[in-house]
């Protein structure tokens, strides 16, 4: 009975949880919903709980305040990007191929979840004014710089890559998608976004090759 009474308790806990999870996953993609719509500075907390169809106090039963909000949005956003780079690259061997997945996946983002693009510049025009942003932007790119250093390493190490710094090539990499796709988002008449794609996928797997100048 009392083992009974416990399993029980084990799963009603565990419903709660999932639960808060499910609530806090619904406010956290309404508010990315309403940066996108409104820019970082001009949306409300009300216009969240509109978004998300819940009422403001639901909103600060799980988050303190705004900037903490926030945080979870950025965390988010970038863990949402992180996760599909990962299963996308997890099965592949060939470097090439993974680097290839890499830059396709980080533009693929730009143009179809636009939203989370637009979402982390709004962020960028934070992180003079708030250390904490800074922070986690900083977190994020160090994680993504990082995940194109790893393929650049193995590649180098498996010695289908020239000997390049993996961390300053990962930085180049990022500079590059990033800079194309600011470009992109400003004006979406500036260039062909498929040809500019396969432009630059080529000029990072090019870089890398052997026998390729420093």
């Amino acid at each position: 009975m009392l083992g009974s009474s416990l399993r029980l308790a084990g799963g009603d806990a565990m419903s709660k949880a999932d639960v808060a999870a499910e609530r806090k996953e619904q406010i956290v993609r309404a508010t990315v919903d309403c940066i996108a719509k409104f820019g970082y500075h001009n949306f409300s907390m009300q216009d969240v709980a509109r978004s998300a169809g819940v009422s403001k106090g639901i909103i600060h039963y799980y988050f303190l305040n705004k900037d903490e909000l926030m945080m979870s949005v950025l965390d988010k956003v970038a863990g949402d990007i992180e996760q599909v780079l990962q299963a996308d690259m997890a099965t592949i061997e060939d470097p090439v191929r993974k680097m290839e997945i890499f830059v396709n996946v980080c533009f693929d983002v730009v143009r179809n979840t636009r939203e989370y693009y637009q979402v982390n510049m709004d962020f960028w025009t934070q992180i003079n004014q708030k250390d904490e942003v800074r922070s986690v932007i900083a977190r994020h790119y160090a994680k993504f710089r990082e995940t194109a250093a790893a393929v650049v390493r193995q590649g180098v190490e498996a010695g289908k890559f020239r000997p390049v710094d993996p961390v300053q090539y990962g930085s180049f990499v990022i500079a590059v998608i990033d800079g194309l796709s600011l470009q992109w988002l400003f004006d979406e008449r500036v260039f062909d976004y498929d040809g500019m794609v396969r432009v630059a996928r080529q000029l990072v797997i090019e870089g890398l090759l052997p026998g390729r100048q420093a």
